[in-house]
């Protein structure tokens, strides 16, 4: 089974030409936001080790000529759902303060996993994601959503509740990569996982390389496309694909 990491792409509905404009510009600066999964949290090591260091690395190679400059952005244990959570509130000071010299072209977002943990409304984490989605978007920054992992040590979470969340992500023209837990053979399992919750050192670069090769796919294609705007066509019915998932979780709450 090949190991890869679940997201959906969202692209800014800003005109095209401004986004080809700042490609051709040879810069891209990308924000990494979520929670400890996105800052790197490990038990094994005594340091963060965050997978921005692999896929900047990746983006590097690819795009050897470019300014790639990126911004780490993960609080340990914050929820999605704010409040008590803090991720609308961190995005929404981010931007504000956000020097517009230097604007985020790319943003990719992981949270979820503690509000599973504190059993949050499977409805109610949906509807906290897409907001903290609008924010990047609303700024013409391309968002990279990554689904909720697998969290084996989180006994609170439900797989059932998780998996509807995915769904609705991945009913958005998502693309299906995951870095399993249960189906790997356990020495794997205990090369990538840390505790049950967090990766290893080796885990959060197999993340930040296959993050940042999507992000090569995405550029590349962002870069290649004419500008008539047909990338927007299908967003409405791909949102309403989205709710109708949503529709069939109600029951999960």
């Amino acid at each position: 089974m090949p190991i890869s990491l679940s997201w959906e792409c969202v692209q800014s509905p800003s005109p095209f030409l401004e986004i080809v404009e700042m490609m051709f510009g040879k810069s891209l600066h990308i924000l990494c936001f979520g929670d400890s999964l996105s800052a790197g949290f490990t038990l094994t090591g005594p340091e963060l080790h965050p997978y921005e260091v692999a896929m900047k690395s990746t983006l590097q190679k690819a795009f050897p000529t470019y300014e790639i400059t990126t911004d780490v952005q993960g609080v340990a244990g914050d929820q999605v759902v704010t409040p008590p959570g803090g991720f609308l509130t961190r995005m929404d000071m981010l931007y504000e303060r956000l020097d517009q010299s230097n604007p985020y072209t790319h943003a990719v977002i992981l949270g979820g996993t503690n509000d599973l943990a504190v059993e949050h409304p499977v409805t109610l984490i949906w509807k906290a994601l897409k907001d903290v989605y609008q924010i990047p978007l609303s700024h013409n920054t391309t968002v990279l959503a990554l689904t909720i992992p697998e969290c084996p040590a989180c006994f609170n979470v439900k797989p059932q509740k998780r998996d509807r969340i995915n769904e609705a992500m991945l009913a958005r023209q998502a693309h299906d990569f995951l870095i399993p837990f249960q189906s790997l053979p356990e020495k794997r399992r205990n090369e990538l996982w840390d505790d049950g919750v967090h990766f290893t050192h080796e885990g959060y670069d197999l993340m930040g390389n296959l993050i940042g090769e999507r992000l090569v796919e995405i550029i590349t294609a962002q870069l290649n496309e004419s500008a008539t705007g047909e990338e927007d066509e299908g967003e409405e019915e791909e949102e309403e694909e989205g709710e109708a998932v949503l529709e069939e979780v109600r029951e999960l709450r």
